[in-house]
């Protein structure tokens, strides 16, 4: 399973922890992103410059190992339309004891947000949104 992924489906945070059995974890954190129905949105549209996202998450991924201690790091980012309530953006770590696992986590999730070129969209029933660049 790929570690860093932006693709129009993803996996979800249920099959990355089935998957992984690593017998010195003893946590999982999971972050999910999703889009949420502010002023009548109904789904959020994510355009990615994709060869350059995908080289920032797998740098992203490495520092915050170095940086935390985790053990592992999986970074999943959808493309295209995400819908109301759908799962759009997800970090899962692993690591020995939950404080370097959050750590991870909440690292992973900042530093996407700040470093890799992902714009989103607001969709509305009726018309479009303006871009906005970050997550």
């Amino acid at each position: 399973m790929k570690k860093a992924l932006i693709a129009e489906k993803i996996p979800s945070p249920q099959e990355v922890v089935n998957n992984f059995k690593y017998p010195t974890v003893g946590a999982v954190v999971i972050f999910e992103g999703r889009p949420r129905n502010d002023n009548g949105i109904v789904a959020l549209h994510y355009e990615v410059y994709e060869d350059m996202a995908i080289k920032e998450l797998h740098k992203i991924r490495e520092e915050v190992l170095a940086r935390t201690g985790a053990i592992e790091l999986f970074i999943f980012h959808r493309k295209g339309e995400v819908k109301v309530g759908e799962t759009s953006f997800v970090v899962i770590a692993f690591g020995k004891h939950r404080r370097e696992t959050f750590s991870a986590c909440q690292l992973a999730v900042d530093l996407v947000k700040e470093r890799v070129p992902i714009w989103k969209r607001e969709v509305y029933p009726d018309r479009l949104g303006d871009w906005i660049l970050g997550i």
